[in-house]
């Protein structure tokens, strides 16, 4: 058995955040504790004193498979896997893709051999483009037999005729507790122009909201588990707190805007645009101090960053991690909230830790496997140095404006572990065959 012993560093698990070592076999932590000592001569040790050592992250919605073409060429995988990396990422969930002629266990199958080539460890969410009764059976069978227990709806292409089989997809949900993703992004059609946006016909967020408003209503009738991702706006949120005191088990995953960049290269078209979007239709967004607020509760989360399609990426062979792309800000999301969440106090590490591996392993069926530092669990082991600086800069929009007060990152990820295997170690990526693993899900754990 290869062993790993971490040393001295800030162990950040459950309610504490306590000085000890950490020991790994093989793919799993095997002890935890004060004064370890190497099991063999041979066990690398690491030497984490003044740092944290936190699980590895859960991107919970992160469309790798768009990625993986059918031919041999995996370059934009590994790309997306070296960033989810670079950001203490070690587990990422996908939506299977319904166009293999509708066959739900085939698109399973088909999902599994496209993500072979990750680095890190995967799962999926199930998925209709045409919700029938037969959906019901069919996210039953893939829960009990392919271990894919979450079923993702996209609100915004739901129509009329699909509501009345919804009732037996919330009834199978209920029996085994799992959850059902609402996704309610209203699909910005187009950048950062404000006046192409789908939401220019009123109709479209008339439909929206009342669809959200069944949904809630199933949720409750049904004892059925949600978690509404891409919230964006109080009026969304107020329906489903609303559900929440009527009896609602429900989860909202929120979106945090920001810009990002160098000092004197970012830009503020998330407030405009937010704020436009806004402004036309009566909405009221939720900004960053009402975010900071609101995950301080077990029920909130905040949504990982997109892809950054605006920006035009130049081919070369090495990636520059400062150089902006399309995983630009998905690599400098952890430094991100580190920065603006725990060293100017919104919330704790202990916070950080619950909202970007916790509680997403908990509500997606992997915990206790993954999401935490335990003996038996996953050598999903992130090395965080929380006092290093960073050349980027960060602005967060508020309330009243596109905030001009650019804040340098601050901290980053010195090592990462994949189940006891070193994937980084602040400068070098350890290309190796494939080393990510599909993971069978169960129910979630709240």
């Amino acid at each position: 058995m290869n062993y790993l012993l971490i040393k001295n560093g800030y162990v950040v698990k459950g309610s504490a955040i306590i000085t000890e070592d950490i020991l790994v076999g093989g793919t799993k932590i095997l002890e935890m504790g004060v004064g370890l000592e190497r099991p063999t001569s041979e066990t690398p040790v690491i030497d984490a004193s003044g740092k944290y050592i936190m699980p590895g992250a859960i991107d919970i919605n992160r469309h790798f498979l768009d990625l993986v073409k059918e031919s041999a060429n995996t370059s934009e995988l590994e790309k997306l896997n070296h960033a989810q990396i670079f950001n203490g990422t070690t587990t990422m969930i996908d939506t299977i893709e319904d166009c293999y002629q509708k066959n739900y266990i085939y698109n399973i199958y088909k999902a599994k051999e496209k993500s072979k080539n990750n680095l890190i460890d995967f799962s999926f969410h199930l998925t209709f483009s045409e919700i029938k009764k037969s959906s019901a059976d069919a996210f039953d069978y893939s829960y009990v037999h392919e271990g894919v227990s979450t079923l993702l709806i996209n609100v915004s292409l739901l129509q009329n005729e699909n509501i009345n089989v919804f009732d037996g997809i919330f009834k199978k949900a209920s029996i085994h507790n799992l959850v059902i993703i609402c996704d309610l992004n209203l699909r910005e059609n187009c950048k950062s122009d404000i006046e192409n946006i789908s939401l220019s016909d009123p109709i479209i967020l008339e439909h929206h909201f009342r669809l959200l408003s069944i949904l809630i209503d199933l949720g409750i009738k049904y004892a059925s588990p949600l978690l509404f991702l891409n919230v964006k706006f109080k009026e969304e949120l107020e329906l489903i707190q609303d559900g929440i005191e009527r009896g609602g088990d429900f989860y909202s995953s929120l979106r945090l805007w920001f810009n990002l960049g160098n000092y004197s290269q970012i830009n503020y078209n998330e407030h405009e645009l937010l704020t436009g979007i806004a402004s036309e239709y009566s909405l009221h967004p939720i900004f960053e101090d009402e975010v900071w607020t609101l995950v301080k509760n077990q029920k909130f989360l905040i949504n990982p960053p997109l892809y950054n399609l605006t920006i035009e990426e130049e081919m070369q062979e090495e990636l520059v991690y400062n150089r902006p792309d399309a995983y630009f800000y998905i690599r400098n999301y952890l430094s991100l909230l580190y920065t603006v969440g725990v060293t100017q106090k919104n919330i704790s590490m202990l916070d950080l830790v619950d909202i970007v591996s916790s509680r997403p392993s908990k509500l997606m069926g992997l915990w206790p496997q993954k999401g935490l530092l335990s003996p038996g669990a996953d050598g999903d082991i992130v090395i965080w140095n929380p006092t290093f600086n960073r050349n980027l800069y960060c602005s967060m929009p508020n309330s009243a404006h596109s905030s001009k007060q650019n804040v340098k990152l601050q901290g980053r990820v010195d090592f990462v572990f994949v189940k006891g295997k070193m994937v980084y170690n602040g400068e070098t990526f350890y290309p190796r065959p494939s080393d990510g693993e599909f993971i069978f899900r169960t129910s979630k754990m709240y």
